[in-house]
């Protein structure tokens, strides 16, 4: 069955733009929204002779036919479509149907994709499907949305004007030494690594983002904790209460009170917990579209990257495993307009080294991770200093490389501005 179009109106509407160049200012009609390759290919013809103010008629345009040489148009065609019985009136009408039948050729499109999707796929790769489907679906939803590239003349002074406006401030990271180091938060679109050795800090660094921008909208993945031990190490940081009392039921009259507390106080969190083992990419993908229908998480915490399970299981090594990882955290950041914090280990080379700090080269299958990270902290405790912890912000890509000691209370679950603990 062919697609389903009008030449008729096509006809209609390129015979109305050659006779009132005006019309052409007013419709949002772009060239692939014509069915026929002809009159794409005159369309895309009188939007440029209209940009650069040459006037539009049945002599202009013939020679522009002429000159462009494209194979099956006729210079006496646009002579042949001014012709045509119209009103100017109607060409709002026209337009109307010509885009209207190009948006449902491309809904089949999807169809047509969805149906070649559960076709090939088999009961091992069904979440892999289920996400391809899902992302077929959104780049059909993001072309109806917007409207293609722009010039970089656009695009500059599309730029000027956002470069007059006061910064917008990012999501606080709950650290102002941080924030300032990320020019105001995490920023949407970015993939911040945090890597530390084992048992160093990491899961304590996430709860405490989580709770600090709790109320901007926050999906944690804790893929190693069960859901109440994250929210134990979270309940930590926010009503500092001795992490170690969870663990064993003995919290006091006392923390029973601060948990009522912070119970009313969470009602106004947009905070969300998954703590399923063995996750795959396509799973956090498919769940955070699912939050985005309820609220917009502005951060993604991923505890930790290394045994995310990848959208697409082949059989590489691991390195390349780790590589799409990382790059699918990137791609979930931009497509879903979020901050990704994702967690990842650290080797424990650093240890046998004079300074023990960890570096980039020390992340464990680390090459697609620096590559495809915006920002990277690294975590070091020095044995001599039990009361801090260092972030060192290795990569920075839209600001400066720099150590910031901070405040280590392991037992309340809190990581503090060193500064303030000691102002």
């Amino acid at each position: 069955m062919s697609p389903r179009h009008d030449l008729e109106a096509e006809k209609l509407l390129l015979g109305a733009c050659i006779s009132d160049q005006r019309i052409v200012r007013d419709l949002t009609v772009t060239a692939e929204d014509f069915y026929s390759p002809i009159h794409q290919e005159i369309w895309q013809m009188i939007t440029d002779m209209d940009r650069a103010n040459e006037p539009i008629d049945p002599v202009t345009l013939g020679q522009r036919i002429f000159t462009a040489g494209v194979r099956g148009l006729k210079p006496d065609y646009a002579s042949h479509l001014h012709g045509l019985v119209f009103t100017t009136a109607a060409a709002a009408r026209h337009a109307q149907i010509v885009v209207g039948l190009a948006r449902l050729r491309r809904v089949a499109e999807v169809g047509a994709r969805l149906e070649q999707i559960s076709a090939n796929a088999d009961v091992e790769s069904v979440g892999a499907a289920l996400e391809d489907a899902r992302s077929s679906l959104d780049a059909s939803l993001a072309r109806e949305a917007t409207g293609g590239g722009a010039s970089f003349h656009e695009a500059l002074l599309e730029a000027m004007d956002e470069w007059g406006k006061e910064i917008t401030p990012g999501v606080p990271t709950g650290w102002a030494d941080l924030d300032d180091a990320f020019n105001g938060g995490w920023k949407p679109g970015q993939l911040t690594i945090v890597g530390a050795r084992p048992a160093v800090g990491k899961t304590v660094i996430a709860g405490c983002a989580a709770v600090a921008a709790a109320q901007h909208g926050v999906g944690y993945f804790s893929l190693e904790m069960s859901r109440t031990e994250a929210v134990g190490r979270m309940a930590a940081a926010a009503r500092r209460i001795e992490l170690g009392r969870f663990g064993r039921h003995e919290l006091t009259d006392s923390d029973w009170a601060r948990l009522a507390e912070l119970a009313a106080a969470s009602q106004e969190w947009k905070l969300m917990v998954d703590n399923r083992s063995r996750l795959s990419m396509a799973q956090v993908r498919s769940t955070v579209r699912s939050w985005s229908r309820k609220f917009h998480p502005r951060l993604v915490i991923i505890d930790y990257l290394q045994i995310l399970r990848p959208a697409d299981e082949r059989n590489d090594t691991r390195e390349r495993q780790v590589n799409r990882l990382a790059e699918d955290c990137k791609l979930l950041a931009r497509e879903f307009d979020v901050h990704v914090l994702a967690l990842a280990q650290v080797g424990r080379g650093s240890t046998m080294r004079t300074d023990k700090r960890p570096t980039m080269s020390d992340l464990r299958e680390s090459g697609g991770i620096e590559a495809h990270a915006d920002n990277i902290i690294l975590l070091h405790r020095a044995d001599d200093r039990p009361g801090e912890i260092e972030f060192n912000i290795e990569k920075n890509r839209h600001g400066k490389t720099a150590i910031l000691p901070m405040a280590w209370a392991p037992y309340y679950g809190q990581v503090r501005d060193l500064h303030r603990e000691k102002a």
